[in-house]
């Protein structure tokens, strides 16, 4: 088990074997990205040689072991039932009596933050870090007594889908605006390149989930592929014989969920364009959910129309093919033909997607220079 504390050397934060340090006021941890730099593209890190854990990988998992160690989960999720389901899409299957789909309404507190001033945040054993973007050349971690302004808390959910399950809860004024839409998109994106570890995802649900107003992600660590990025895709879009686009656009084949992969190891373009066509598809009130995987390279975008029985949409990780069960006899009856019936009843219809897929190559190809 990780956990940290303050060393010098390279980065100013980390390294093993004790928790961070509760100075006297300081109320929340700090990590700031390293400054950008206007004239280079902002490349993720997949595409670099780094030795060992990245600074951001090492402190969300030693915040999220020490809250586990706390006592705060509501179960252990690394003890849950999970079998693979038979019949060649190798469909993930968890048992546990004990997840709480609504959580995140117990956290409506955080979507306050926006009010306080400096001193003013009140300690809080779920909240682990803030993120922001720094000034400096190299990532680092700093005291703080407020949150980040422009930025996102990182909260721990006591009810975890998988192991290190986080909220990333934004802490702008300006929560509703496109502006701040394309924000938190360009933030999730580089902190799943930051982490730069392959297990690593980040979710986003838009008019599926239970607090639709406000853009909020969520991550976890998924020891295996999820089915989706092991799906066979067909290219749509590579720039249109433009020399310097950098996004390839594609769509599955042959998974009973309709969905876009967008690729790139350019963030910027990739934000730019994914920001985009969410901002579309949020002003056509079209619910979607999102997966960011591939170190911030990898964007699956899964449009969805409300299950005509439940009304109800699938949430991002059942998208990408995990499910969760109560039930021991739904989890030992479940089926590939079930879970493809359900991906299949919330899928657009041909002619819609057809004219999404149009959408989104005319949005990449006026984005990309």
């Amino acid at each position: 088990m990780v956990s940290a504390t303050k060393v010098e050397g390279e980065y100013s934060f980390l390294s093993k074997n004790s928790h961070l340090d509760q100075s006297e006021g300081v109320k929340i941890h700090l990590y700031r990205f390293g400054a950008e730099h206007r004239n280079d593209k902002l490349k993720s890190l997949a595409c670099s040689e780094q030795d060992g854990p990245s600074l951001l990988d090492t402190i969300l998992l030693s915040q999220w072991d020490n809250f586990a160690l706390k006592g705060h989960l509501d179960y252990d999720v690394t003890a849950c039932q999970l079998k693979v389901i038979g019949g060649g899409r190798n469909f993930v299957g968890q048992l546990n009596n004990k997840w709480n789909p609504f959580s995140l309404k117990e956290y409506d507190k955080f979507l306050s933050f926006t009010c306080l001033k400096t001193n003013s945040m009140k300690s809080y054993e779920g909240l682990l870090l803030g993120i922001a973007q720094g000034e400096n050349d190299r990532p680092e971690v700093t005291p703080s007594a407020s949150p980040p302004k422009d930025g996102l808390l990182v909260i721990a959910n006591a009810y975890p889908v998988e192991y290190g399950h986080i909220f990333l809860v934004p802490s702008a004024i300006n929560q509703l605006s496109c502006y701040w839409d394309k924000v938190m998109i360009g933030l999730a994106t580089k902190i799943s390149s930051e982490v730069n570890n392959a297990a690593f995802r980040v979710f986003f649900d838009s008019r599926t989930s239970v607090v639709s107003g406000h853009m909020i992600f969520q991550a976890c660590y998924f020891a295996i592929p999820l089915p989706v990025e092991s799906a066979s895709t067909f290219m749509v879009y590579d720039g249109n014989g433009k020399a310097r686009s950098d996004i390839i656009v594609s769509e599955t084949v042959d998974y009973p969920l309709k969905a876009l992969v967008f690729t790139s190891t350019n963030l910027k373009a990739l934000v730019s364009v994914v920001s985009e066509i969410s901002v579309s598809l949020h002003d056509n009130a079209t619910a979607y959910s999102m997966l960011i995987s591939n170190n911030g390279t990898r964007v699956f975008l899964f449009p969805q129309v409300k299950n005509l029985v439940t009304g109800c949409c699938l949430s991002a990780w059942e998208c990408g093919g995990y499910f969760v069960y109560h039930t021991k006899f739904g989890f030992d009856n479940a089926s590939e033909t079930e879970i493809t019936n359900r991906m299949g009843s919330v899928s657009l219809e041909d002619s819609t997607f057809e004219d999404l897929k149009h959408l989104c190559c005319a949005i990449a190809d006026d984005l990309v220079m």
